[in-house]
């Protein structure tokens, strides 16, 4: 039997509390115990040197990274086949540039995580919400976290509703819950029972977590908090859900393969142009030319790459 298809006193006989008196401090304490805060289960934070790693995972920085191995690797080449220190150390400082830009965009999007979810924190903190709860036969303000089963809560016009509740006495209530149901009209509320099984949106006798009170008063037995509520069914479902790439970081990816295949496409042209170079002034090919083609070949792909992209992105 749901709450909603039960008379409010089975409902409160149910759940062993009283409308005159509510529940005692020790029996709300012990059931804060037993169902847990009245509160969405919160995802546990990334620590934040997870969160700088994750930055280096993008895939245009992962570009970035193979353009620093290619210019060590013609660096290398300069330095110990062609014995040019001058032109290996170009590479090598075209390399630390890359490795620069990398940790300065990494830099960029780790504190502009870190701003958010301070920002988000903030946020937090500002809308923590109380309610007017019966404890002892007294009438009291608790934090809406510590709300139970079985508490009795009173609301009226611009407050909150904290948690599931099914409607004991209402006066001209209604409340808005278009965070359930999509609908922006208020529902007139009532309190009588339901004798079918009825959608969120028809169930006239409950009031829902995360809606708001647009008029009247009620009185209220809670009879789910935290996950248990709808908004944590939904809440549940959603962290089912796998996440999506936003529009521009699939323009990226996009972006990003084009990137690997106009480089590949000039490094193959361009070793088969230079070792045909090198076949038609020698007659025959030799590991100095094809050294030489791929190092010519790797320097052109790195400098086909935009290096400052990333940071240029995060900034923007």
């Amino acid at each position: 039997m749901t709450p909603y298809n039960e008379h409010k006193a089975d409902v409160l006989k149910r759940l062993a509390t009283s409308r005159q008196s509510g529940l005692t401090s020790e029996e709300a304490q012990a059931r804060l115990t037993q169902h847990g805060p009245n509160a969405l289960a919160a995802s546990k934070p990334l620590p934040a040197w997870r969160q700088f790693l994750a930055t280096l995972k993008e895939p245009l920085v992962i570009i970035l990274f193979i353009a620093v191995l290619l210019a060590w690797a013609s660096a290398g080449y300069d330095f110990f086949v062609r014995h040019d220190p001058s032109h290996g150390m170009a590479a090598v400082y075209e390399s630390i540039a890359i490795l620069l830009l990398i940790f300065v965009n990494a830099g960029l999007s780790f504190w502009q995580a870190k701003s958010a979810q301070k920002s988000l924190d903030a946020l937090k903190v500002m809308a923590d919400h109380h309610a007017k709860v019966l404890r002892d036969g007294d009438w009291l303000t608790v934090p809406a976290t510590e709300l139970v089963p079985g508490d009795i809560v009173s609301v009226k016009t611009g407050d909150f509703i904290e948690a599931d509740v099914r409607w004991l006495h209402v006066a001209e209530l209604q409340t808005n819950e278009a965070h359930l149901t999509g609908e922006a009209e208020p529902v007139q509320k009532q309190t009588h029972a339901l004798g079918a099984d009825v959608q969120i949106g028809d169930r006239t006798n409950m009031g829902f977590s995360g809606a708001t009170v647009t008029h009247g008063n009620g009185l209220g037995v809670v009879v789910a908090t935290g996950m248990q509520t709808e908004l944590g069914k939904i809440a549940t479902l959603l962290d089912q859900v796998k996440g999506k790439k936003t529009p521009i970081e699939r323009t990226i990816a996009r972006l990003t393969t084009k990137l690997m295949m106009v480089a590949m496409v000039i490094v193959a042209f361009t070793l088969l142009v230079e070792l045909l170079k090198a076949y038609q002034q020698t007659g025959s090919l030799s590991f100095a030319a094809l050294a030489e083609s791929l190092s010519t070949a790797i320097a052109l792909a790195v400098a086909a790459i935009p290096d400052a992209l990333p940071a240029v992105l995060s900034i923007v």
